[in-house]
C-alpha cells in the first residue's frame, strides 16, 4: 500500500546582516524598481506574508489624497485574523518613492499584481545581486528577515522572542526559533561557551 508523503518544505533563510538589506534597497532604488523596492521594504518592516502583500490595494496604503497612511489594517489570508501595523519611516519613504514614479491608480487597484513565484524569483535575484551566499532564498525570506531583525533589534532576549512569536501568530517558541534561522551549529556554539 502506497502512503501519501508530505512534501519536504523548502526552507527559506532570513537575511541576518543588515548590510545586505541596505545593499538590496540601494540596488533596487538605483535600478528604478519602484514596486520591488516598495514590496521589499514593506515586507521586511511589516512581517506580512506574501499572500497578504500581493492583495494590498492602493487604498490600503494611501489616503484618497495620495498621501501614505500612518497605519494599515489587513485581514490575513492564511488565518483570517485582522492585524494592524504602523507604516514606519522606511515604509513611508518607500511609499513616496513608489508614488512619485508611478502613474496614479484607482483605490481598489492592487499595488503588487504579482504571484508568489514572481516574488520568489525577485528575492533570489536580490540576494544574489547583494552578494548573499546560499540558495535558500524565496518569498518567505522576507517574512523571516522581519522576524530575525525584530528579534535582533530587541537584544535577542527571551522577551524579544515572545514578541516576535506573538507578532507572527506562532503557537510555539520553537516555530519562531526555526523562523529566525537558528542553526544546530549556533546552538552548539552557545552551549560550548557555557562553562559555569
Amino acid at each position: 500500500m502506497r502512503q501519501n508523503k508530505q512534501p519536504i518544505p523548502n526552507p527559506a533563510d532570513p537575511i541576518k546582516d543588515r548590510r545586505f538589506i541596505r545593499s538590496i534597497k540601494a540596488l533596487l532604488k538605483e535600478e528604478g524598481n519602484h514596486a520591488e523596492y516598495l514590496l521589499f521594504t514593506l515586507a521586511i518592516n511589516s512581517g506580512l506574508r506574501v499572500s497578504d502583500l500581493t492583495k494590498l490595494t492602493v487604498g490600503d496604503l494611501w489616503t484618497s489624497e495620495g498621501k501614505p497612511k500612518k497605519k494599515v489594517r489587513v485581514k490575513t489570508k492564511k488565518t483570517g485574523a485582522w492585524i494592524e501595523f504602523q507604516l514606519n519611516e522606511a515604509i513611508q519613504e518607500a511609499l513616496e518613492f513608489y508614488r512619485r514614479n508611478k502613474e496614479s491608480r484607482e483605490e481598489n487597484d492592487p499595488v503588487f499584481p504579482v504571484t508568489r513565484r514572481t516574488v520568489t524569483r525577485w528575492a533570489k535575484r536580490w540576494c544574489e545581486q547583494a552578494g548573499l551566499e546560499g540558495s535558500n532564498f524565496s518569498a518567505h525570506t522576507l517574512r523571516k528577515t522581519y522576524a530575525y531583525q525584530l528579534w535582533a533589534l530587541n537584544g535577542k532576549t527571551h522577551e524579544a522572542l515572545t514578541v516576535v512569536q506573538k507578532t507572527l501568530g506562532h503557537k510555539s517558541p520553537g516555530t519562531t526559533l526555526d523562523y529566525l534561522g537558528i542553526s544546530r551549529e549556533q546552538i552548539e556554539e552557545m552551549q560550548a561557551e557555557l562553562n559555569l
